[in-house]
């Protein structure tokens, strides 16, 4: 009897013993469910990384990026020609005092060749937002370029690339003076710019060493007869592992919370796609001012891709974005490279909008 009912006290407590295990077990599966149930989700839903604009760039370049986007969203397609006759005016009222500077400084190059570089820089503003009807891409500025001038006529020259290629030019001077031919007329032009309400900073000098390079969209180095055509200085091609490293990657923007399922669902698109299987695909969100900088800062990138309802903000994403394809409510459609068929102060841009012009 005692036997028989310690038998029972045993097999009573081993299946509590064994309910317990199963209780721990059953639990463990469960959270594993969960778990991939989690991970499924997470692999469906791309998180979307927010933009905080922190990175330093140097007072100088951040008034010529400031000048550069106001210039090139001016719809005034005239501009360009009225400042180029409101300069010339502006050079003969002052020829005496620039014939004379060319004299002490002995510079060679002569007051016509001034009026001449003018005149000839004028014909090139035609180029702007040009489009290939071949390519049906867009000829459009780069943004900010630095520009490697070794005396008065490079400088000169470089200086009124401004007004038509509605680039910042940034002239980094060999010889820099502030009592040189080429800073009287620097200051001339800028007087000129500001009659237009044209911020001055468009166009600036330093030297060289002044400058941080790599914060540049571009650096054109002396060469000579093929200054138009070099793409960027040695310098920069050094330092430029950061802009390789985004050319296979595609950004896509979402401006707000209501445009998260179009992002996600573009997102599931390129993934689902052989053509992008390679790319690095990155969905953005943050303030409009964040975004645009972080995106110039990784210039370069195959494709950029913005949802909005913002008419403004569509066509300054547009035109500020340094990338080759540029999307707006559209998705990406194409990430080809032509390449800079544009000549050293453009770049080739495919532009594809909808619902927001």
């Amino acid at each position: 009897m005692e036997d028989q009912e310690l038998i029972i006290v045993k097999e009573s407590f081993l299946t509590k013993i064994a309910k317990a295990f199963k209780k721990i077990f059953s639990r463990g599966k469960n959270d594993e469910l969960l778990l991939n149930e989690a991970k499924e989700k997470k692999q469906a839903q791309t998180e979307v990384e927010l933009i905080n604009d922190t990175e330093y760039v140097q007072l100088e370049i951040l008034d010529a990026r400031r000048a550069f986007r106001k210039y090139v969203i001016n719809n005034n397609k005239n501009i360009a020609k009225e400042i180029f006759d409101y300069v010339q005016g502006k050079l003969q009222e002052n020829e005496v005092e620039i014939r004379q500077l060319i004299d002490i400084n002995n510079d060679e190059i002569t007051y016509e060749d001034i009026v001449k570089f003018l005149k000839e820089e004028e014909k090139n503003i035609g180029k702007f937002k040009f489009k290939n009807e071949k390519t049906g891409r867009y000829c459009v500025p780069v943004g900010v370029i630095g520009i490697e001038c070794a005396d008065a006529k490079d400088a000169i020259q470089n200086i009124f690339k401004s007004i038509s290629t509605r680039n910042a030019i940034m002239i980094l001077h060999d010889n820099y003076s502030k009592y040189s031919t080429e800073a009287l007329v620097l200051l001339i032009v800028k007087e000129c710019l500001k009659n237009f309400y044209i911020d001055d900073n468009i166009i600036q000098m330093f030297e060289k060493e002044e400058i941080d390079l790599t914060k540049l969209d571009r650096v054109i180095p002396k060469s000579d007869e093929n200054l138009a055509i070099s793409n960027i200085s040695t310098e920069l091609q050094k330092i430029s592992s950061n802009d390789i490293a985004n050319q296979n990657t595609i950004y896509i923007y979402q401006e707000d919370e209501t445009f998260a399922n179009d992002v996600q669902e573009e997102i599931q698109r390129l993934q689902n796609n052989d053509i992008y299987k390679s790319y690095n695909i990155k969905p953005i969100k943050g303030e409009f001012g964040n975004v645009v900088n972080y995106l110039q800062t990784n210039n370069n990138a195959s494709a950029v891709c913005m949802y909005t309802n913002n008419t403004q903000k569509a066509y300054k994403f547009i035109n500020w974005t340094n990338s080759p394809n540029v999307f707006v409510n559209t998705g990406v459609k194409s990430c080809k490279e032509i390449g800079n068929d544009a000549g050293g102060y453009f770049s080739s841009k495919y532009v594809l909008h909808e619902d927001v012009f």
